[in-house]
């Protein structure tokens, strides 16, 4: 099976990227091992989720959200997420976090991957916001790279669609 999670709060414009990819692929058709959700909850829940649905043995995964790093605003960048066992500090950093309220892509990444909830074909999407105010929409340039995203998954869940090599590439930026 493969797990598409969309990562991220409702109603904050960009930052919202991921709740709004989880709820427009859901309104679509996938494959029967494709499972889309929304993770707009905290890590914590999320980890409890993975451990109470023992028929969601998942070979793949795929996070969208949307993260702040200081890169340019409106790109969107796609990477393999590490099966690397995280420092403990930063693992109690994150679970501190996420017992607070706190929903955010790296938090769920860390704390899932320390509790051996991720599969090792683990793809992380991220959309360097461009607007983060208080919003129902996301920005025009966020649209673009959600529908552009909405492709890409398609494309890798498809067999038939599915690019040649490894599969990995960028979403294209402009």
């Amino acid at each position: 099976m493969i797990l598409v999670a969309g990562v991220g709060y409702q109603h904050l414009s960009d930052l919202s990227f991921g709740s709004v990819l989880a709820e427009r692929m859901q309104s679509m058709e996938w494959p029967e091992d494709v499972c889309v959700e929304d993770f707009g909850w905290g890590p914590i829940s999320i980890l409890h989720w993975f451990e109470e649905s023992p028929g969601n043995r998942f070979e793949r995964a795929i996070f969208a959200g949307a993260v702040e790093r200081g890169r340019e605003p409106g790109n969107i960048y796609t990477y393999a997420w590490l099966a690397s066992e995280p420092d403990p500090e930063v693992v109690q950093e994150r679970v501190s976090e996420a017992l607070t309220g706190v929903i955010s892509l790296e938090n769920l990444l860390i704390i899932a991957q320390h509790f051996e909830a991720l599969p090792p074909d683990t793809t992380v999407i991220e959309l360097e916001p461009v607007e983060q105010g208080w919003g129902s929409e996301l920005s025009e340039t966020g649209e673009r790279r959600l529908i552009e995203t909405i492709a890409w998954i398609q494309a890798e869940v498809h067999p038939a669609t599915r690019p040649t090599g490894n599969g990995r590439k960028e979403v294209r930026n402009q």
